[in-house]
């Protein structure tokens, strides 16, 4: 299992709430998780840029073919803007991913919950799935 570290692109605030993005992504392939890799690069670069954005992490498990997303988001404005530009959108529109399989689950946590641990998030996909 590799895991990117929390990269936080803003100061969360304690009494604030924010919304928190986990996703699951299986993949169908090898060949498909490393390309995903891949697009991570260009996908981070996006999100360093992203309004709104307070911090995230990732995770991969390449023999399993699987991978996981954490975000922190001041907003759902903010996460729509996001996901609706490339390289993103444009990502997620090709076939890499297992059709049906993928989840994502939002909820919202105060500042001081910032980040949340793996093991919360986790938690909160499979409570919401």
């Amino acid at each position: 299992m590799v895991t990117l570290p929390w990269q936080a692109l803003a100061e969360a605030e304690v009494g604030h709430e924010y919304l928190v993005l986990i996703t699951y992504l299986p993949r169908e392939s090898y060949w498909s998780i490393f390309s995903f890799y891949g697009l991570v690069r260009s996908i981070q670069k996006q999100l360093k840029s992203s309004r709104g954005l307070v911090g995230y992490s990732m995770r991969m498990q390449v023999l399993g073919k699987k991978a996981w997303t954490l975000s922190v988001w001041e907003d759902e404005t903010a996460l729509q803007e996001f996901v609706s530009k490339s390289p993103h959108a444009d990502t997620m529109r090709r076939p890499i991913l297992q059709p049906g399989k993928s989840k994502f689950v939002r909820w919202k946590s105060s500042g001081s919950s910032v980040p949340p641990s793996w093991k919360d998030a986790l938690q909160q996909l499979l409570a919401g799935s």
